[in-house]
């Protein structure tokens, strides 16, 4: 049953029960929530915008009292818009991890996750990237449309579609347009600033797999060969713990302190012929696999082709390398995805590329057949964020915070390293390239947010570079407040 509003704006009546009950509760019953609320349940669909349901007013949960409104926008991408009633009159659009494919509003903590800023007033988005799947899937990517969206034009499409409901909400645009996300969320906010200059005033991304096609194509390849065997890990869970303890006991201090964090993993020298494990030593292929994943992709000419491990992020190498006999490690499985991604642009058997690519003989053979696939795939163009000439972004006004892991051991830090440097030349130094973007290099940190350290990682990139736009208060250093609560840390910038 439905009923008709004087502005011929159709609610559903449970909305109308929503609202009635609304009126009535003196906790929420103010006159300004009461009009926010009677906006919500009578928001229209922007165009090309299908709303699942009637847009409703919560409250509990723990949130704040909010507008909360989901769709489908392009008919493809699934989203959920949360409004607060105490709005800052900001905006922002989260990312989404891996391949997407999930709509995972409720996400807790602050990696591709909207409830955080929604507590701090503004209106958060949250979607599925534009089709629904494993996060380490691809089956979906062979429509051309499904894989641009994913790639970098959803970002166009939800932003304007936030700005439509929350005009409709509020009666005004948001003041502030942000982007925050972590891992494809990082890769998207470096899109962001490289495909649409001036789309956001601030952009947090964080551990990005902007050169998508390095890490999941290059290192993805080596990185299986040396931790699997016939589908089963080399080096067990457990054991990845032990190495890192050993590892931590000889590179800790080189910094001058332990603090339980290997601040200068570059500094760590470790020979693994010669690690001693007490009484239980690493085995032959334990120490092969090993010696592989920290001394570099290589190819057959036994050349280094692209970066691996930085000690350190052994720690965190049980949950995306390491898996399990009966649960392949995450960082395989979407390595494998990304091959697929890339066969089927190129109309390559899947069979190809089931655990080896193309009869691949050794680590090396392989990563040279993925990189082959690379070189005549259209798919890079679409998906690497690689681009180094910001002078764009620079002239919109927006800023660009940039953070990641040092012991990052899906995606490997050095690639942003190095990108950084050549967008600093390309702006003509990196005081130039200050003004506009800058660089945190986490040391003891993994890959957003997957494991509590003890050598800390509660830090707010959102707060940072919101304080940058809206006070002008860019900051030199980030700070990261320890596990014990009481320390913070100052992460300086790049």
């Amino acid at each position: 049953m439905r009923y008709k509003t004087n502005s011929s704006i159709r609610i559903s009546l449970a909305g109308v029960f929503c609202l009635a009950e609304l009126m009535t509760n003196p906790v929420v019953a103010s006159e300004s929530t009461a009009r926010l609320a009677a906006s919500c349940v009578a928001t229209a669909a922007p165009q090309g915008v299908t709303f699942e349901g009637t847009p409703t007013w919560r409250t509990g949960d723990g949130l704040p009292p909010h507008c909360e409104v989901r769709g489908f926008a392009a008919s493809k991408i699934r989203f959920v818009i949360r409004l607060p009633a105490e709005w800052k009159e900001r905006l922002l659009l989260a990312g989404c991890g891996g391949f997407c494919g999930e709509l995972l509003a409720d996400k807790s903590g602050r990696s591709n996750s909207i409830n955080a800023s929604l507590r701090r007033g503004y209106a958060a988005i949250s979607h599925d990237g534009g089709h629904q799947g494993a996060s380490w899937d691809t089956d979906w990517a062979s429509d051309s449309e499904a894989l641009e969206i994913w790639a970098h034009k959803l970002l166009p499409i939800m932003t304007n579609v936030g700005i439509a409901i929350a005009e409709s909400v509020y009666g005004t645009a948001p003041r502030y347009k942000y982007f925050s996300g972590c891992s494809n969320g990082g890769r998207l906010g470096m899109m962001a600033a490289q495909r649409y200059p001036g789309l956001f005033d601030g952009i947090a991304a964080g551990a990005s797999i902007f050169d998508l096609s390095g890490t999941a194509g290059l290192w993805g390849a080596w990185m299986t060969r040396q931790t699997l065997v016939d589908g089963k890990p080399v080096i067990a869970p457990e054991r990845w713990a032990l190495v890192h303890r050993k590892i931590l006991q000889r590179c800790d201090a080189l910094d001058g302190q332990r603090d339980e964090r290997i601040d200068a993993p570059r500094d760590c020298k470790i020979d693994f012929a010669n690690f001693t494990m007490g009484d239980d030593p690493l085995t032959v292929a334990e120490v092969e696999a090993l010696r592989a994943l920290y001394g570099g992709v290589r190819d057959t000419r036994g050349k280094v082709i692209y970066p691996t491990l930085e000690f350190g992020a052994e720690f965190f190498a049980d949950i995306w390398l390491g898996g399990a006999p009966d649960r392949p490690a995450w960082g395989v499985l979407a390595s494998q995805g990304y091959r697929q991604m890339l066969a089927a642009s190129l109309g390559m058997a899947d069979a190809a590329l089931a655990g080896k690519t193309a009869g691949a003989t050794s680590a090396s053979a392989e990563v040279e057949a993925v990189q082959a696939m690379i070189a005549r795939s259209p798919v890079p163009a679409i998906t690497d964020a690689v681009d180094t000439d910001l002078q764009a972004h620079a002239r919109s006004g927006s800023k660009l915070l940039l953070y990641h892991g040092l012991a990052d051991p899906l995606i490997i830090p050095q690639p942003l390293e190095a990108y950084y440097a050549d967008a600093a030349e390309q702006a003509g130094g990196l005081a130039a390239l200050r003004e506009h973007t800058r660089l945190f290099m986490i040391p003891g940190w993994g890959h957003c947010w997957e494991r509590p350290v003890s050598a800390g990682d509660d830090f707010d990139p959102l707060a940072a570079v919101e304080g940058w736009v809206e006070r002008g208060e860019a900051p030199n250093s980030l700070p990261l407040r320890l596990r014990d609560g009481q320390r913070i840390l100052q992460v300086p910038m790049r």
